[in-house]
């Protein structure tokens, strides 16, 4: 009996105990959705790439959600998908895509094995948010929702490994009132039973609260091999330990807020030849809301050393090293296309789950200030951001300004500079009309970036600029259909260098970055709502590319869709 079978014997054996379950101790759960898509690409002079490509597919998520008892949960879910094209069966497959086991002991200790969601801090473990998201409208999050959901990525930047977790609380009576402790471990890579070890990556934190307002902490973190488990005695290892304190304080109106991490991380292998990498990082934030206005506000100092390294935190949810599955080549010599904007809100190829001790690729035209987020090494300055939303919900305002240089040159003493400013708002028009009942808002955000650098060497200086906008529009048409629109730019012009890294992320020689980047999506999309999780949208979507400097050809892609989903 193969594979598929079985599965579904076991879904058929399990849905008639859910069905006559009195007490709710098995259930079902889960998500379905089905996708067209119609897209065409158009290349002057490209008679050899296909002009229109059809392709879609249903799934259904099916969960098993059983509690045993009151200390324990299980739950299990089995994907099954149908790609459009595949008759009888040839085009089905199954997969299970979740299965964990979580419960509590004695009323003290909680525990989660399999499948696990988990984050540390920023410096540490945490899944850093992929480029060009910082200006999300409704319309785009239509593929992104479902990128993300597929690769379990959610916007409270944890990771999805597999492994064991356990938490526990510990309660005082003197000095210190308690204290949290979260401990972790996960296989990362298994054994060749040759020259590759098994590779975990293992770590924790404990919280403690002193008193109500004063909180300390400490996190550890180490992706490293296991000895014995291969025909080497090399034992790669990347520990970082950090600290963190954090106190709050009301004063004249103003709830106040200050926070601190710093840390320590190396980089080495035992019996090897590599170089180890020591660094550090000083992270000083300072949060307000003054309470009658109101206005959120914060003034945070950062320092990363240029050695600084934490796979947990630097890896990036995009692998730009990657390749793109729709129209992965074009033109007439076949070249290989550029990942653009659009790739990045649907294509869940270009994602990745794994954590490698390299320190990813990224593109400088997208993100160049801190291509790893906050954990990007060689960075140090002030970020500043103020954010307000009025009474009646009717608008929100929100800027952030970062002026950030390198903490050490490379390949010359002279440093970077960078800067970016980012400036967002929505305003809610129908929130300020009394007999208008639909929805109509208008959404705006825009970032733009330098990075600088000048030398005695006219050649090595640098000149970057980068530019996202978005345009955002959404009306209701009644009180379940919306039209929804956003008009993306994302423009990039200048010299940079980006590091050639050798095998332990060594920097060992610099390649020049020349871009004229220029791209345009206009999205237009007619959603229609059976209910908040139940959802039917007509999306059309248009992007042009453009970069002079790539030695690529131009090109403009469109795409017609039909994206149904459903939770539950």
């Amino acid at each position: 009996m193969n594979l598929k079978n079985k599965i579904l014997l076991a879904l058929l054996g399990i849905l008639p105990v859910m069905s006559v379950a009195q007490d709710k101790k098995v259930w079902a759960s889960g998500a379905a959705r089905s996708i067209f898509q119609q897209n065409n690409l158009t290349s002057a002079g490209d008679t050899i790439t296909p002009k229109r490509l059809n392709s879609g597919h249903t799934l259904v998520d099916l969960a098993v959600n059983a509690k045993p008892n009151d200390q324990t949960f299980i739950h299990g879910m089995v994907r099954i998908r149908n790609d459009f094209g595949g008759f009888w069966n040839s085009g089905v497959t199954f997969d299970i895509r979740q299965l964990y086991v979580k419960g509590l002991v004695k009323d003290a200790i909680r525990y989660q094995l399999g499948d696990i969601n988990y984050k540390l801090t920023p410096y540490t473990f945490y899944s850093q948010s992929e480029e060009l998201s910082g200006h999300q409208t409704e319309i785009l999050n239509i593929y992104r929702d479902i990128t993300q959901y597929d690769m379990f990525f959610s916007n409270d930047n944890t990771w999805r490994q597999q492994g064991a977790a356990v938490d526990f609380t510990l309660d005082f009576t003197k000095i210190i009132k308690e204290a949290n402790v979260n401990l972790f471990a996960s296989r990362n890579r298994p054994s060749d039973f040759n020259q590759q070890s098994d590779r975990i990556f293992l770590g924790g934190n404990a919280n403690i609260t002193i008193i109500d307002k004063l909180k300390v902490g400490v996190n550890y973190i180490d992706l490293m091999d296991v000895a014995g488990t291969a025909r080497t005695n090399k034992e790669f290892h990347n520990p970082v330990i950090s600290g963190t304190t954090e106190y709050s304080k009301a004063l004249n109106g103003i709830d106040l807020r200050f926070q601190s991490e710093s840390g320590v991380s190396q980089m080495y292998e035992l019996n090897g030849t590599s170089p180890a990498l020591k660094d550090y990082f000083v992270d000083l934030k300072l949060q307000g809301i003054l309470k009658k206005i109101p206005i959120n506000f914060g003034f945070n100092y950062i320092n990363v050393g240029p050695q600084f390294r934490s796979i947990g935190a630097q890896t990036k949810r995009v692998n730009f090293s990657g390749q793109n599955r729709l129209y992965s080549v074009y033109g007439l010599n076949q070249q290989t296309r550029a990942i653009n904007s659009a790739d990045l809100l649907q294509d869940a190829a270009l994602y990745q789950l794994s954590f490698n001790p390299d320190l990813d690729d990224y593109n400088p035209a997208f993100q160049n200030i801190q291509p790893y987020g906050t954990a990007t090494p060689n960075r140090k300055g002030l970020i500043l951001n103020i954010n307000h939303e009025s009474k009646t919900k009717s608008y929100e305002l929100g800027a952030t300004y970062k002026n950030l240089s390198e903490v050490v040159g490379q390949g010359t003493i002279d440093l970077r500079k960078f800067s970016e400013i980012s400036a967002n708002g929505i305003l809610r028009i129908h929130k300020l009309l009394s007999n208008y009942k639909n929805i109509l808002e208008i959404s705006t955000g825009v970032s733009s970036g330098v990075t600088k650098r000048t030398t005695a060497f006219p050649l090595a200086n640098v000149d970057l600029s980068n530019l996202l906008a978005d345009f955002g529009f959404k009306v209701g048409m009644s009180k379940n259909l919306d039209l929804l629109l956003n008009y993306r730019i994302v423009n990039a012009k200048g010299i940079e260098f980006k590091s050639v890294r050798g095998s332990f992320t060594e920097v060992i020689d610099f390649d020049k970055y020349e871009t004229q980047l220029s791209e345009k999506l206009l999205v237009v999309a007619m959603r229609y709502s059976f209910s908040e999780k139940n959802k039917l949208n007509l999306v059309w979507q248009k992007i042009n590319w453009e970069d002079s400097k790539s030695g690529k050809n131009n090109y403009g892609m469109s795409q017609f869709a039909v994206v149904y989903s459903l939770m539950f």
